[in-house]
């Protein structure tokens, strides 16, 4: 099956299913062996700590590449890439912090690794609405861009990463050594896809240029979309304590509707995006197959 036309499947079962069941879902299978490992790993030092973290996130990459090479043989690529994009998914969970036009602080939890119990109304909306615009990009933008580049291989080794830094890539005493492996993986892998995300913003409005170039650093990757989704939604995001991201008024619950809508457009650009760029790669693939132009017919036609 093409590039393609995987990608395209791809994405219709996630715009009609959102997430496949939990049960075959791999982000659930990486997630579930990141925590019988975290539960039964007893903290012995520093370094001991992050062999075993290291050990960990290879371990479950090892596992991703395992899993694609078997889709692979059996064609069912689309399948795990549906797994390793989330659109509908963010969709879903972003409008559910919305109740009876309130915003529902329990839902808002569910999406944030942030305490959100003396979060105001502002506070929660900004958080929701970064966490739609970082999603893009580990929803939705890097596993594309990782799908590119080294195909279902890429997508899959991508999520697997990105589950185990969502998981302990953090810098409490528990996973401070533990996590840190993951955490600079996941950063690593998400450089790039980040910064390029970030084109497609200013696409869709020139002004949030300037956004991003004053407040990018306020996170080594993270930066980037959510200064670009306050310069488009011309809002102020903020985390109180860490940053505060100053594009316009503090936003409220009719922004993270406005969010929503800016993320789906993102991602109709993404897809077309990644589409267009797979079509010249496929048209190559499919150039032998054309006898006038055939690399192999022309190496072994003897010259007269």
């Amino acid at each position: 099956m093409g590039k393609v036309l995987t990608l395209l499947i791809a994405i219709v079962l996630d715009a009609i299913f959102g997430e496949p069941p939990e049960r075959f879902h791999p982000t659930v299978w990486f997630g579930r062996i990141v925590e019988f490992v975290d539960r039964r790993y007893r903290r012995i030092s520093c370094s001991a700590d992050i062999t075993a973290g290291l050990c960990l996130t290879l371990g479950l990459c090892v596992f991703a590449i395992g899993i694609a090479h078997l889709a692979k043989k059996l064609h069912f690529e689309f399948y795990l890439l549906f797994a390793s994009i989330s659109i509908r998914s963010m969709v879903e969970h972003a409008k559910r912090t919305i109740k009876n036009g309130k915003i529902a602080r329990e839902e808002v939890q569910m999406i944030v690794s942030r305490d959100v119990s003396k979060l105001n109304d502002s506070q929660l909306s900004s958080a929701v609405i970064e966490s739609i615009a970082e999603n893009f990009v580990d929803g939705v933008f890097a596993p594309l861009f990782y799908y590119t580049l080294f195909g279902i291989y890429g997508a899959l080794v991508y999520r697997a990463v990105n589950t185990c830094d969502a998981m302990i890539g953090y810098k409490t005493k528990r996973y401070r050594y533990f996590g840190r492996f993951c955490a600079r993986l996941d950063d690593a892998l998400n450089f790039i896809p980040a910064r390029l995300s970030a084109l497609l913003f200013i696409l869709l409005k020139p002004k949030a240029f300037e956004i991003i170039k004053r407040y990018r650093t306020i996170k080594l990757n993270g930066g980037y979309p959510i200064s670009a989704m306050a310069g488009v939604l011309e809002v102020t995001l903020m985390k109180p304590g860490h940053y505060e991201v100053k594009a316009g008024r503090y936003p409220d619950i009719r922004d993270i509707e406005r969010a929503i809508k800016v993320y789906i457009k993102l991602c109709a650009m993404a897809v077309t995006l990644y589409t267009l760029i797979n079509l010249p790669v496929e048209s190559i693939m499919y150039l032998p197959n054309l006898g006038f132009i055939s690399g192999i017919e022309l190496c072994s036609t003897p010259i007269r």
